[in-house]
């Protein structure tokens, strides 16, 4: 009888740590792991850079010789946005030949601005793939005419004077960008510029002639071009 008891109190004691194992021990079924976090649109902090081409149209100015006549330009852009939303963004473009209906400048003036702006993105679909912006600032304007004169010789009555003028100005647009993938996209936007009104004309007759071009000219750009962002 003594042997039996011992028996019993020795299966009692070896079996107290497989029951408290058996309770300790992981469950079969797998915990469910987490999607790591989406690192797109307003996720993520990153660098945009597009260039484009477009036109501008609807030239005004005080001057009277400004006309409406739509010329080819071309530009670039880069930027960042903290978190995908709001930044800095660094803007130039250059038309080759600003119509502007001036007899003594009859292939037009180059027009090429410099802008830095605030921009704000507003990042849409499951990974901010489509990005509506606004964005706006100041800079320069400058203006390079090729003046002909009339001024020359018999044989040659044509003189041309080369004159550069740079004056400040701003601009506002707005539109989109829209990325097939994380890195590749579009961006097309539509943009007003005005320059600063230039009341002191100086310097010689083309000098003042360039001045009083773009002193007040306000216009119109359009582009469409190939974005990144990274």
């Amino acid at each position: 009888m003594r042997s039996v008891r011992y028996l019993l109190a020795a299966a009692l004691v070896s079996g107290v740590p497989g029951a408290a194992m058996a309770q300790t021990s992981p469950s079969s079924n797998p915990v469910p792991v987490l999607a790591p976090a989406n690192d797109a649109g307003s996720a993520r902090s990153h660098w945009t850079a597009s260039g484009f081409v477009g036109s501008n149209f609807g030239a005004s100015s005080d001057v009277p010789l400004i006309d409406n006549h739509s010329s080819f330009d071309v530009g670039g852009e880069v930027a960042y946005l903290w978190k995908g939303i709001v930044g800095a963004e660094f803007l130039t473009d250059f038309a080759p030949s600003f119509n502007i209906g001036n007899v003594s400048i009859p292939n037009g003036p180059h027009l090429s601005t410099y802008m830095a702006n605030a921009i704000g993105v507003i990042p849409l679909g499951p990974n901010g793939q489509f990005q509506p912006f606004v964005s706006g600032g100041w800079g320069g304007i400058n203006m390079r005419t090729n003046i002909e004169t009339g001024i020359g010789t018999p044989a040659d009555p044509t003189v041309t004077n080369s004159d550069s003028q740079l004056t400040w100005g701003g601009n506002i647009g707005f539109g989109a960008m829209a990325f097939v993938n994380k890195m590749i996209g579009l961006r097309a936007d539509i943009r007003y510029y005005r320059a600063g009104t230039n009341n002191n004309l100086t310097g010689s007759l083309d000098d003042q002639l360039t001045q009083h071009l773009v002193s007040g000219l306000s216009f119109w750009r359009s582009g469409v071009g190939v974005a990144f962002q990274w």
